[in-house]
């Protein structure tokens, strides 16, 4: 992973509903399957104003009420791509696993160097989710 960017969440923000920092940390100690295609960007929002830029990182969540909103396949660049929604609600312990499971999904199925709105674009939301929740 390139890098993780997280907001102080919860922690100092009164704003913040969910922990950003223990999130982001634990994200970054995840081992994967293999090398990943390409640079991944992460970003870790504790509230829905999303200082983490979380909608245009390859891996975003970000924290509401209800749970971490997991949102995948963002970019930033050149070629600008809001993420795919792929989750909403989940847990610290249920957002961590599916960022393994999506990244892993990444390196088995995207070209050397395809970035993650590359990889989206080609693929589709629909099959990310039927290659992850099937």
């Amino acid at each position: 992973i390139h890098y993780v960017q997280a907001c102080p969440g919860s922690e100092w923000c009164k704003y913040g509903t969910g922990n950003s920092l223990a999130l982001g940390a634990k994200i970054e100690q995840l081992e994967l399957d293999g090398p990943l295609p390409s640079k991944v960007k992460v970003g870790v929002s504790g509230c829905r104003m999303c200082c983490c830029e979380s909608w245009i990182r390859d891996v975003g969540l970000v924290s509401e009420k209800n749970g971490w909103k997991f949102i995948f396949g963002g970019n930033g660049a050149g070629r600008p791509r809001i993420g795919d929604v792929v989750a909403e609600g989940l847990n610290d312990e249920e957002a961590l696993a599916l960022v393994k499971k999506c990244l892993n999904f990444y390196i088995k199925n995207a070209k050397f160097k395809t970035r993650s709105a590359r990889f989206m674009e080609r693929l589709g939301i629909e099959e990310l989710k039927k290659g992850l929740f099937e």
